[in-house]
């Protein structure tokens, strides 16, 4: 008998605490996961912290916390911490005990092991009694996100398109007036503005003066990268590490010429992600203006928005000129030979960079070509 009413309080008991832990278990429990970097370069580790309190007089004897990261971004193995593997996204289960209003703080070290937008969207938490007879769950929204540049090539700056590296030559069609270099003053001709006077000088002769202008080279390279792998592609890409490769030295060459202060800018038939259209960046100067590049770049969904040529004949429509151009693509064909030849005929010189699965790109046969006949030397 006096067993009976053991067994019987102890099951009053366990299923009384097993209440209390699936009711009170989760709360108060505080969670937040957070990248200690915005941004970093493909092949770089940043850092991943958890934070976790228990703000409450009850302990949690066990707590699992699960979530789902991409197979990109490869951890560090650590104790009480599993990683499960899929195509494309892993599945990872940590585990932990809190006592009484207590704090834990975990970091993880993570490789980027290629180029994208990371986002940390949800973690489920799970906890339950000491027995694990009951548990309770529950689902926390995250907020942190992880840009992973694509890692610029080391790209030939020397086989860029022609006109961008004439060093000392005079390219008489490219030279404008440079409003931020003054070279002295001179008489005043008719045409010249309010603003170019020059007072002081005015003054001291007693004829009205202006600025003399020194003259610079005014230096755009825009980069075109076609997505497809193969000519002839129906819908998807097939080889997605060389499509990689491509926006590797679309990166390099824009981190080149930007160093040697050209303006520069990009365009794909590639969208970013959750958009439709092509990705198309005009052609500006300056670190913070790569940044932005770089930013879209990393961003960019690896999937055909439009066919190249219709992109380039889009491009040569809208009438720009005096830019060099940079076609990065896997093929050649008559279609792609006809838009450069609009663009060179719009007053533009053209190179192209035939896609290949070697490290670095060389012109090609075509590429030569064409920047060849797109040649303008007129010397001052």
């Amino acid at each position: 008998m006096i067993l009976f009413w053991f067994i019987l309080a102890a099951i009053v008991i366990l299923s009384l605490q097993g209440k209390i832990f699936q009711k009170l278990v989760l709360r108060r429990i505080q969670y937040e996961r957070r990248f200690t970097s915005k941004t970093c370069y493909s092949g770089e580790q940043v850092e991943m912290i958890e934070e976790m309190a228990n703000a409450k007089w009850l302990p949690v004897p066990w707590l699992r916390v699960e979530s789902q990261l991409s197979t990109h971004l490869h951890f560090q193995q650590l104790d009480n911490f599993s990683v499960s593997s899929g195509q494309l996204y892993q599945n990872h289960k940590s585990f932990f005990s809190l006592s009484p209003y207590t704090k834990i703080t975990r970091t993880h070290r993570i490789t980027c092991a290629k180029r994208g937008w990371y986002k940390l969207q949800t973690v489920t938490l799970t906890g339950g009694d000491p027995l694990g007879l009951t548990h309770s769950s529950a689902q926390i929204a995250l907020q942190g996100e992880l840009l992973v540049y694509p890692k610029p090539a080391e790209v030939p700056i020397h086989e860029l398109p022609y006109h961008s590296w004439q060093g000392d030559q005079s390219i008489r069609r490219w030279i404008i007036n440079d409003p931020f270099i003054i070279a002295g003053v001179r008489d005043y001709q008719a045409g010249d503005t309010y603003k170019q006077i020059n007072w002081k000088a005015t003054a001291k002769t007693g004829s009205l003066q202006v600025h003399q202008y020194d003259f610079t080279a005014d230096r755009r390279l825009m980069i075109y990268l076609n997505v497809d792998d193969v000519e002839g592609m129906w819908r998807s890409v097939t080889d997605l590490s060389l499509i990689e490769l491509g926006i590797e030295w679309a990166a390099g060459a824009a981190e080149a010429v930007i160093q040697q202060g050209m303006e520069v800018g990009f365009a794909s038939n590639m969208p970013l992600t959750g958009m439709m259209e092509s990705v198309h960046i005009e052609p500006r100067g300056g670190h913070e203006h790569l940044i932005v590049i770089l930013e879209e770049m990393a961003k960019l969904d690896i999937e055909r928005t439009e066919l190249f040529h219709h992109l380039l004949e889009r491009e040569a429509r809208s009438g720009f000129s005096e830019r060099d151009v940079l076609m990065i693509t896997a093929y050649w064909n008559e279609e792609l030979e006809k838009q450069a030849e609009q663009l060179r005929y719009n007053g533009n010189a053209v190179a192209v960079w035939m896609l290949t699965d070697k490290a670095k790109p060389t012109i090609s046969d075509v590429g030569q070509a064409i920047s060849g006949s797109g040649r303008e030397e007129v010397t001052a």
